[in-house]
């Protein structure tokens, strides 16, 4: 099938559905995908196996071929997979998805209760964990089965995303039906994530936007209305980016960058109005453009200098020992390209990227507020600061915290407390005038 004629297909579907259909439409279209998505993957994974000789056998012949590594501690932010580089970076990764993605809260938002939307985020953590190792595990296979000839050297494929739907093919391609289901989890992935950043899209642009600016007040048939437009209108931008989205690398590469040059710089603003009182609107303005400027040069930077061949991705060496055809022999690569300058920073692994965003909208941010009158946490409602983080330096910092201002809504609490003695009093002084008028009544009353 012809990649663009797919991706045309998903984005027809995707549009009408979620137009039609709105977040309800979203909501049920993914439960039944992620069934077929979970389906799809465990067949083809587990019938490779099989076919392999089994997981000891899978396993072995990963650890042969150097695929297994677990504790790589290389302190050196260059090298793209490592043990910090995974769980540090993968840490603001996550927490960029779960706890600042439109597309995410707006699903927090369709249970009636707090309660019901931890309890769906538990779920779906195992549900990703699945996904996850099931992915994981497939790459081994996928390497068991192709470890003496690769595919990409001998130019059965030209890039490495092709490699999961070769073996697929080769896999399962004689027996009819399964190989359409691996296709119809593909789309069904697919499908599920446009349709909820479409709809999440519509929704956040009429309610910031169309309510926020041009339109108060709505009735629910115009916004409903207003909304399906938005809804085709932000598919068809997305169509569009999948032409910059091809040029950005492997699939997981490409989807992981993108989410730490503009999640990043999201869940830095996030994180500074949530932590740091100090910070005002100029300086989380300021912050959060000046970190999506910062990421979007290094992103881009990054993928020109690649496909300039000034920086090389390194890989894991392969084999073609065991092809079929007689004097097959493996192209060379550079190691690392050119070196030296600012190609040193491009070499910056992608899992930063959401860590280096955020951190760069705090320190700007909280540098602007500083330059513009900062905010003072004195004056501010105690209720838009973290409550662990209010307690902890409360905790740790008894004296010290009375030197950086961290006394949390105390002007708040002595102006409602004035307010309050303020009202006893008058309310006092108007009892006790009411007391004398009757006592002075009564006095007269008494002398007549």
């Amino acid at each position: 099938m012809n990649v663009y004629f797919a991706i045309v297909a998903i984005f027809i579907v995707c549009i009408f559905y979620t137009a039609l259909g709105g977040m309800k439409a979203v909501m049920w279209t993914d439960t039944f995908q992620v069934i077929i998505m979970f389906g799809s993957m465990l067949i083809v994974i587990i019938k490779g196996a099989i076919d392999l000789g089994g997981p000891s056998v899978v396993w072995e012949t990963a650890v042969n071929g150097s695929r297994i590594e677990f504790f790589n501690a290389d302190l050196d932010p260059r090298v793209r997979h490592t043990i910090w580089s995974l769980v540090i970076g993968g840490y603001f990764t996550w927490i960029t998805v779960y706890g600042t993605n439109q597309a995410q809260v707006q699903r927090y938002m369709t249970v009636p209760t707090v309660e019901q939307a931890k309890k769906a985020i538990w779920i779906n953590a195992f549900g990703l964990f699945g996904i996850l190792t099931i992915c994981c595990y497939g790459g081994l296979v996928i390497f068991a089965k192709y470890h003496s000839c690769d595919p990409l050297a001998t130019n059965r494929i030209k890039t490495s995303d092709q490699l999961f739907p070769l073996f697929v093919m080769d896999t399962l391609g004689e027996i009819p039906g399964l190989p359409g289901l691996f296709v119809a989890g593909i789309f069904s992935a697919a499908l599920s994530t446009v349709s909820s950043g479409l709809n999440s899209l519509a929704a956040i642009c009429l309610e910031d936007f169309v309510k926020g600016i041009f339109y108060d007040k709505l009735s629910d048939e115009k916004a409903t209305s207003i909304s399906k437009f938005l809804a085709v209108g932000f598919g068809v931008i997305s169509f569009l980016l999948v032409f910059v989205a091809e040029q950005l690398g492997g699939v997981l590469q490409a989807a992981l960058s993108i989410f730490g040059m503009i999640g990043g710089p999201i869940l830095g603003v996030f994180t500074l109005g949530l932590f740091f009182p100090w910070g005002n609107s100029k300086g989380a303005f300021v912050g959060t453009l000046t970190s999506f400027v910062f990421m979007f040069w290094l992103g881009f930077g990054t993928n020109i200098e690649i496909a300039k061949g000034n920086l090389v991705i390194p890989k894991l060496p392969v084999s073609v020992d065991g092809c079929p055809q007689a004097n097959l022999t493996i192209q060379s690569f550079p190691k690392q390209g050119e070196s030296g300058g600012v190609l040193e920073f491009y070499r910056v692994s992608y899992m930063w990227y959401s860590m280096i965003g955020c951190t760069v909208t705090i320190l700007v941010g909280l540098f602007v507020s500083f330059l513009t009158k900062f905010q003072d946490p004195r004056e501010l409602d105690p209720n838009l600061i973290s409550p662990p983080i209010d307690r902890l330096v409360r905790f740790l910092f008894p004296e010290f915290r009375h030197k950086i201002l961290w006394d949390l809504g105390r002007k708040m609490r002595d102006a409602k407390e004035t307010i309050n003695r303020s009202s006893h009093e008058a309310l006092r002084k108007q009892s006790d005038g009411v007391l004398n008028k009757a006592f002075d009544y009564d006095h007269t009353e008494t002398k007549c």
